[in-house]
């Protein structure tokens, strides 16, 4: 049983697995889960003092060369942690740096004089020599990083390429800061397109998208921009800059994120007051940033067009459809420009 030093409960099933089949199980690997299941102590090889450690490594004295890299796991004579033994990087075995007969010696005083003093003795030089060895490899592991918080270092490192190396500029918007380090390939790049925005919307969202370029719209004239008698010469100027109206037609200061078709569980996550659109809005403000104006367009698949029956849920103006069939082609279902 599991003592009140140790953790949960749940640690018991991975000690049991590794100590019933440890040959099963890769050194660095187990650590790390290891590491993960005793969350609360420092990571194995940073702890500063020995009762901080969850448990002890050590090496099983040996004549044969190993053929796994880990030999046993037991408790401790006081049951308080375990002892997880290896073959490799030691200083007992044939390619160890003790003379064999030293081997030898450990061995025989175990096997048949139930003596490991000389064993424990050296399990406090093992015990730090593979610490430090574990904690080398982990040190080169991104992966290995984002396992705690505290330690993740490989974060700052990518985040600084777009913006998010530091404290102040994490957590500000609906998109996680790990989703932006995914893209932070996309986001680094200069200069900013479509085809890299429509990437990261694609993979993010995991829905067909399209970016519509030049996309056409009104734009409303400031009133000291408009054409009136006795005006500014630089609004007055026939053939120029003379207009006719308060408002142009622009096609140069706004694009189109399409999505669809898609099924009406995704349909519904983007429109407006969900999750989704907002994580939508911090995505392309971290892309394209706040210069162009943009809408959103989504196309409902036809098979999932839905048929308005009363007392059913349903949004006005969004879920809404006047069909008493099937609907003949996909339907371009709604197009608004989202707003935080």
């Amino acid at each position: 049983m599991a003592s009140e030093n140790r953790n949960k409960a749940v640690d018991v099933s991975l000690y049991d697995e590794i100590r019933a089949t440890p040959y099963r199980f890769g050194f660095q690997l187990t650590l790390r889960r290891l590491d993960c299941i005793h969350h609360d102590r420092p990571p194995t090889g940073l702890s500063k003092r020995a009762c901080d450690e969850p448990l002890r490594l050590g090496q099983t004295p040996g004549l044969d060369f190993a053929p796994a890299n880990l030999q046993a796991c037991e408790l401790t004579p006081d049951g308080e942690r375990y002892v997880l033994r290896s073959r490799f990087l030691g200083m007992f075995g044939p390619n160890a740096p003790l003379p064999l007969h030293l081997t030898e010696y450990a061995r025989d005083r175990m096997r048949r004089h139930h003596d490991d003093t000389f064993s424990q003795f050296m399990d406090l030089f093992h015990h730090r020599l593979l610490s430090l060895f574990y904690r080398a490899w982990a040190t080169g592991q991104p992966t290995v990083h984002m396992d705690r918080a505290d330690t993740d270092r490989f974060s700052a490192y990518v985040g600084s390429m777009i913006g998010h190396g530091t404290d102040s500029f994490r957590n500000r918007d609906a998109v996680s800061d790990h989703a932006k380090l995914s893209f932070a390939g996309r986001i680094a790049s200069q200069p900013r397109n479509a085809e890299g925005l429509q990437a990261m919307l694609a993979a993010f969202f995991h829905m067909p998208c399209e970016i519509q370029q030049f996309s056409g719209h009104w734009m409303s004239l400031p009133a000291d921009c408009r054409t009136h008698l006795g005006g500014f010469a630089e609004s007055t100027t026939l053939g120029q800059s003379a207009l006719c109206g308060d408002r142009i037609w622009d096609t140069q200061s706004k694009f189109r994120v399409v999505f669809g078709p898609v099924e009406l569980d995704q349909f519904c996550r983007l429109l407006p007051g969900q999750a989704g659109l907002k994580r939508l809005i911090a995505l392309v403000r971290n892309y394209v940033g706040d210069e162009l104006l943009w809408d959103i367009q989504l196309k409902l698949k036809r098979e999932s067009i839905p048929q308005i029956q009363l007392g059913q849920q349903g949004q006005l103006g969004w879920t809404s459809f006047l069909t008493s069939g099937a609907a003949d082609a996909d339907s371009v279902a709604a197009v608004f420009t989202p707003n935080d």
